[in-house]
This record gives structure tokens, C-alpha cells and sequence, in this order.
């Protein structure tokens, strides 16, 4: 059993005048609730092998910033296809960039795409009516964990991915993270 999460980046700065929306950095608040998400996943043992997000610096330095909270390495592959990916996009880079050798792949990314990807994996059946708010309203450093029963990314599909539990910042930093 493989697993895969979908995270948006944690709350970001809005833009600058005169600067790029990918250049956008994480607000105070984002770069702690990275690091929470990050000591939340290694407390579970949930942390994942490799770490597949867009070229924004945002989706980057949430990234970084959960290994940091895990005090753990792992690879993070910085794909710019991410950016502005659809859905499917994003299905089509875990499939071209999910390493055989990952048992657990993260991809962050970017709303509202991410949070379409993880209703259209969750479909009609997400356990209760807070799992499925959750995921229609994907707030910043949301994070969707799904078990896939697939033997191999190249051949992921969306009926193989069984939706686990939604984390909100809530969960996570609250619980003191």
C-alpha cells in the first residue's frame, strides 16, 4: 500500500508591487504552521519519501520548512509544470516523477487544483460531512493523505486512491505541533 498527500502551500504574502505571483513568500504565520505540519507528520510517522511541488517559492519554502519541523531529509523535486497545473496535470507528474522506490509521495501545490485534485480522489465517498467541508474549502496548508492501492506511480489512477483524513492548520498547530 502506497500513500499519497495533497497539500497547499501554507499562507503566503500577497504579491508585491512590481513582483511575480511565483515569487510570493510565506506570511510569518505559513512558515509556523509548515514547521507544525512537519513535527505533526514525524510524531505520526507519516512523513513523506518524496516531495513534488511547483517552482513558486511558496510551495518550496513549505517544503522545506515541513522536513525542517521533522528534522529529516528528503528529496524535494521542484517541477514548474506544478504551477499552474489542472488536476489531471498534476496526476501526470506524479506518474512521470514518482519515484518506484517512494512508498509516500507529497505533492503541494497550488488552489484551486490541488483541493479539485483531492475531492475528485475523495469522489462521493469521504466519511463524514467535515471530511468533505474540508475538502471544498482547501484553506492554505490543508493537507489531504490518501492510502493508493498501486503497485506503481507511472500507473496511479483516481480509483485507487481511498481518502484517509483531511489535516487542517487547526489540527495540527493546535495540538501543539
Amino acid at each position: 500500500m502506497r500513500r499519497l498527500s495533497l497539500l497547499r502551500h501554507a499562507e503566503a504574502a500577497h504579491t508585491a508591487a512590481g513582483s511575480l505571483d511565483r515569487h510570493r513568500t510565506l506570511t510569518e504565520d505559513g512558515r509556523s504552521v509548515a514547521r507544525a505540519l512537519g513535527v505533526h507528520l514525524g510524531r505520526e510517522n507519516a512523513l513523506p519519501d518524496l516531495i513534488l511541488c511547483s517552482d513558486a517559492v511558496r510551495t518550496i519554502d513549505t517544503a522545506h520548512l515541513i522536513l525542517n519541523g521533522a528534522g529529516l531529509a528528503r528529496p524535494v523535486v521542484v517541477l514548474e509544470q506544478l504551477y499552474s497545473a489542472d488536476p489531471r496535470e498534476i496526476l501526470e507528474e506524479l506518474r512521470g516523477n514518482g519515484d518506484e522506490n517512494a512508498s509516500h509521495v507529497m505533492i503541494i501545490g497550488h488552489n484551486p487544483s490541488i483541493g479539485v485534485l483531492a475531492q475528485d480522489l475523495a469522489g462521493g465517498e469521504t466519511s463524514t460531512v467535515a471530511a468533505a467541508a474540508s475538502l471544498r474549502h482547501f484553506e492554505p496548508a490543508t493537507c489531504a493523505l490518501f492510502a493508493v492501492s498501486s503497485l506503481e506511480w507511472e500507473s496511479f489512477h483516481p480509483s485507487l486512491a481511498e481518502l484517509r483524513r483531511v489535516l487542517k492548520p487547526d489540527d495540527y498547530a493546535r495540538a501543539g505541533a
